[in-house]
């Protein structure tokens, strides 16, 4: 029944996951979302006020650090000996478990958050005190795109004819956009199906670890090769505007797909564990 997938019975998961979701993280919810009402508070106290793109700014840090916490506090028992036995009993398959904790970890809890957040700052922005003098600002990925187009780099490129639009195209930036979020979501999943405690500090520690391990060896990389990097970067001055736009078209849909490529690869050992796991 491992690799099997009944709607039926996936129903029925979705429901029983989604109490123990309620049950185990529900008041945490709660918090997360009204985490901006502290900035509310403040400005109240002192007579300060806080600029929609700074509440944004957090309202995503909540939402980052929700995402982190889930997995622990609803599935925190799945890979545990003892309190596991009920996971491991469940009347579902491998699949149907996965496909479960990935939709309530990486899209029920950010949505939630994110949104639940954005209603409770628009909610405090319309008192004439508080510092919230008006609603965050939901930005379509065009918009983001045309404000990323006013940079002083755009403004470089432009002076260069790289027409942004082709070198980042907004389908690239959106997939990349919710592979990242995926991909937030997929790490603390599998750190929580890897350590017995302190799962998410421990996760967070491996990838703060493998993340300094990774900038050494490129900076190594780097030293080691600098004059071979410093003839490199003086080749560009050759290359034509259509060049450039090819180039770094190129290198913006292989970062996309090696993020997508990351993402799956430990979305695959998480279900993989929850497969293999021995009680």
């Amino acid at each position: 029944m491992n690799n099997t997938f009944s709607f039926n019975r996936f129903k029925n998961l979705l429901l029983k996951d989604g109490k123990m979701y309620i049950r185990n993280f529900g008041t945490s919810l709660i918090v997360w979302c009204c985490l901006n009402a502290i900035f509310w508070i403040f400005n109240l106290l002192f007579g300060s006020e806080t600029m929609p793109p700074v509440r944004f700014g957090m309202l995503c840090v909540w939402t980052a650090l929700a995402m982190m916490m889930v997995p622990s506090k609803v599935y925190g028992n799945a890979n545990l000996s003892r309190e596991g036995v009920g996971f491991a009993m469940m009347p579902a398959s491998s699949l149907e478990k996965f496909v479960s904790m990935f939709l309530y970890c990486a899209i029920v809890t950010p949505v939630i958050v994110f949104f639940g957040g954005y209603l409770v700052d628009a909610f405090l922005s319309i008192f004439p005190f508080g510092g919230f003098d008006k609603p965050i600002r939901l930005y379509s990925m065009n918009e983001i795109v045309q404000m990323f187009n006013d940079t002083e780099g755009a403004v470089r490129a432009a002076e260069m004819d790289l027409p942004i639009e082709q070198v980042f195209p907004i389908g690239v930036m959106r997939a990349s956009l919710y592979s990242g979020i995926i991909q937030w979501a997929a790490i603390f999943m599998l750190g929580n199906m890897l350590f017995k405690k302190h799962k998410a500090g421990k996760t967070f520690a491996c990838y703060l670890g493998i993340g300094y391990v990774l900038s050494t060896l490129m900076g190594l990389a780097m030293v080691g090769n600098s004059r071979r990097i410093e003839l490199w970067l003086e080749g560009f001055n050759d290359y034509s505007a259509e060049e450039m736009v090819h180039l770094w078209h190129n290198a913006t849909i292989w970062g996309m797909i090696i993020g997508i490529v990351i993402t799956g690869v430990l979305l695959y050992f998480t279900y993989r564990k929850i497969k293999t796991q021995k009680y």
